[in-house]
């Protein structure tokens, strides 16, 4: 249900930074003091969502920007492209959430030749981005439900963490082939976004040029993503969903799509905090903030590395802890749901929330035969201490 009710619980409303909206009358500009005379929203008449979208201008690429645990933030995305797709039919959606080597996989589950789970353990979803499925799988399913191609911008991670190490430069031939061979001309507000952002959480034994060059192969692998996606459909428009580092000021992706395609397209941003920062971004949603529903636990670290999911170590409040489960056993089911791979795992407790109860199928550590299995109830627990598989 939370799914279905989309905006209509989300307080919405837009401005562009070209305007200044109050009543009639425009404000007079000071001469040279920007800052003395900052945007005025007037809450009557201000455009809702569905409103900016009818006036947006008719441009080839929509990026719409995002704080990747926002959960409005990825409603505002999901009506953008219902919107768009509804306008103009062949719509493309390029996104930072799959990085290129889940190409495949992507294609695969759209066509219908693989279930859900299977795109998810082929693309290395989990590994590789980790934020909660949840957030983006309305836009997936819209997408697949409505043939729109889903188009992998990111760069893999195996080549980024060696940039972030070593540098570009390090790179064998053959792996900074499948990069961009040009990377643009670099802003000076895009460089000192970049340093303050690696002053603030410096990566321990990462140099800020190597930071650098990785935000850099970011930026211009999906830009370069987009563009090949778009030379090679050229009636086909493209919505482009990323983090707002990527598309505000347009000197991330835009800027880098520009230079090989010569569209500018359109910069939506959402978040009342960017309000008067000149350039930012051509419209600015105001959403009220929302998070999904608490998610079931079971309160595990979980070795997945294998051919099955086994128990690594369970935290001290896990309700496996009292029926037995414990380091080295395999969870064979979840109600049912064979689980075989971690995405199996995460897609049967995906809808569960604290308290839900479900019947664990599990194979004790050293038992062989399917025959040896066994299976509890239990009550699934609340959230879970960060940075481990559960």
């Amino acid at each position: 249900m939370w799914q279905k009710t989309l905006l209509k619980s989300v307080l919405v409303t837009t401005m562009s930074l070209g305007t200044v909206a109050c009543g009639a009358m425009e404000t007079a500009q000071a001469p040279d003091d920007t800052a003395m005379d900052p945007p005025v929203l007037s809450v009557g008449e201000t455009p809702r969502l569905q409103q900016m979208l009818a006036a947006l201008p008719d441009d080839r690429i929509v990026f719409v920007g995002e704080s990747h645990t926002r959960y409005d933030h990825h409603l505002v995305q999901l009506e953008v492209l219902k919107f768009l797709h509804r306008r103009h039919g062949d719509v493309a959606l390029g996104v930072e959430w799959f990085q290129t080597p889940a190409q495949p996989a992507l294609d695969d589950y759209l066509a219908g030749r693989i279930t859900e789970a299977q795109m998810l353990d082929r693309s290395g979803y989990f590994d590789r981005w980790r934020f909660d499925y949840r957030l983006y799988r309305p836009i997936i399913e819209y997408a697949k439900h409505n043939g729109i191609p889903i188009i992998a911008l990111n760069a893999p991670v195996e080549l980024t963490r060696k940039i972030g190490q070593d540098g570009l430069g390090a790179l064998p031939a053959d792996e900074r082939a499948t990069l961009p061979a040009e990377y643009g001309p670099v802003k000076e507000g895009y460089r000192t976004r970049v340093k303050a952002a690696f002053d603030a959480h410096p990566p321990q034994g990462q140099s800020f040029d190597h930071f650098f060059e990785v935000m850099q192969t970011w930026d211009e692998t999906m830009a370069q993503r987009a563009a090949d996606h778009l030379a090679a459909h050229p009636g086909r428009r493209m919505v482009v969903l990323a983090g707002s580092g990527h598309v505000m000021y347009g000197d991330g992706i835009p800027d880098r799509l520009e230079r090989r395609t010569g569209i500018r397209g359109t910069r939506l941003l959402v978040g009342a905090e960017l309000v008067g920062e000149a350039d930012v971004a051509d419209f600015i949603v105001l959403s009220r903030e929302q998070v999904l529903p608490p998610a079931g636990k079971l309160g595990a670290f979980l070795d997945t590395t294998g051919d099955s999911v086994k128990v690594q170590g369970l935290v001290d409040d896990s309700p496996l802890k009292p029926v037995g489960v414990g380091e080295g056993d395999v969870i064979v089911a979840i109600d049912g749901i064979p689980t075989p791979t971690f995405a199996d795992l995460k897609l049967a407790l995906l809808d569960k929330a604290p308290g839900d109860k479900v019947t664990v199928r599990y194979r004790s550590a050293g038992w062989l035969s399917g025959e040896d299995e066994d299976s509890v109830e239990i009550a699934l627990g609340g959230e879970t201490p960060p940075m481990m598989h559960r």
